[in-house]
């Protein structure tokens, strides 16, 4: 149990960097939120045509996106402090607890990462729709 302590620095350093990472896809999708919203609102886009119904489930996709990144950060945050738990208590020489505080961190984050696949997923779904309409275009001008 004396070595166990050496575990929890290893997931250290790799939470921050992911959460991160989650953080920049957060604010990119924020931005395509405020982008399509203001192409909405410029351009006086009916949402019932049938490409304000494109903007809407555009948005509907971004929103659901978000609400996922949102549980990632908070997934790994838990994680992050739930490692910082395990130092804690290995230190004041507590292991049963320092222990389950390190399985519930690699939970967490492990769940966290999981959803961050499925929204990478989602992310790469909507550029193949994008690069299909793109492909499409082509073919006509050609």
């Amino acid at each position: 149990m004396e070595s166990f302590i050496i575990y929890p620095a290893l997931l250290f350093p790799a939470i921050p960097l992911m959460m991160t990472n989650f953080t920049h896809r957060y604010n990119s999708c924020a931005a395509l939120i405020r982008k399509i919203h203001a192409e909405i609102i410029e351009k006086k886009i009916d949402t019932k045509d049938v490409m304000g119904r494109r903007y809407i489930a555009q948005i509907k996709t971004l929103t659901y996106r978000i609400k996922l990144i949102k549980l990632i950060q908070t997934l790994s945050g838990i994680a992050l402090f739930s490692n910082l738990l395990t130092i804690f208590f290995g230190y004041i020489h507590k292991p049963d607890i320092s222990l389950n505080c390190f399985g519930i961190a690699v939970v967490l984050f492990g769940i966290a990462i999981i959803l961050f696949v499925i929204e990478v997923q989602m992310s790469a779904r909507a550029l193949e729709y994008h690069l299909t309409d793109l492909k499409d275009k082509e073919d006509n001008i050609f």
